[in-house]
């Protein structure tokens, strides 16, 4: 296998997570950011979009990290696995995105409290949703056994609690979801990590 894209992407890091769980051998090509590539003919030739993470396994190519994960799933995806990788693309990871945009990719000239307060009622939001759906006694998203779902949607978390530490004080069964997640091996390589790179400060 060979997985294209730079470390410092939540959605790389997805793959990477998932790729320790699975034990899977691959070859890493640093793609994007700083690091540029991603108009190089040899990348532009894997996917339309242009952007990483991108999966080649044999004739198999792969890009959209969610989609990755299913297949690197190895087996069919649950049903309630599916939902909640779902839920993390159109419910927690946009107003993360946003929460992130303002407060690391922004100068702080640029910043916009309402806009920021906006994101964060979000955010606030769907971890409760969350919360409501962990609160079944379920260890992880699925039920008792860890899935690509916890990766999808607890790769977000390393940042949301760097940028909001108190965040899960309200949120005892997420935060409890979380501490389960945070130390399985591939959550401290690829997520617990720095994004310095990304922040812009001038």
């Amino acid at each position: 296998m060979i997985l294209w894209g730079r470390a410092s992407s939540v959605n790389v890091q997805k793959v990477l997570w998932a790729l320790e769980e699975r034990e899977l051998p691959y070859d890493h090509k640093i793609v994007g950011g700083i690091f540029g590539g991603n108009s190089d003919p040899e990348f532009t030739a894997l996917t339309p979009v242009r952007r990483v993470p991108v999966l080649q396994d044999g004739d198999v190519t792969l890009w959209e990290s969610h989609a990755i994960l299913r297949y690197l799933a190895m087996g069919p995806v649950s049903p309630i696995a599916d939902m909640w990788m779902e839920f993390g693309s159109t419910t927690l990871q946009p107003p993360f995105l946003g929460l992130f945009w303002q407060q690391v990719r922004m100068r702080k000239t640029a910043q916009d409290k309402a806009t920021l307060k906006k994101h964060i009622k979000s955010l606030y939001a769907a971890l409760g949703i969350l919360e409501t759906g962990l609160a079944d006694g379920r260890t992880y998203l699925a039920g008792d056994d860890f899935s690509m779902a916890d990766i999808a949607i607890g790769s977000l978390f390393h940042r949301i609690m760097d940028l909001h530490p108190t965040i899960l004080d309200t949120l005892p069964v997420v935060g409890e979801w979380h501490a389960n997640i945070a130390v399985r091996a591939g959550y401290r390589k690829w997520v617990a990590t720095s994004f310095e790179e990304l922040r812009v400060t001038e």
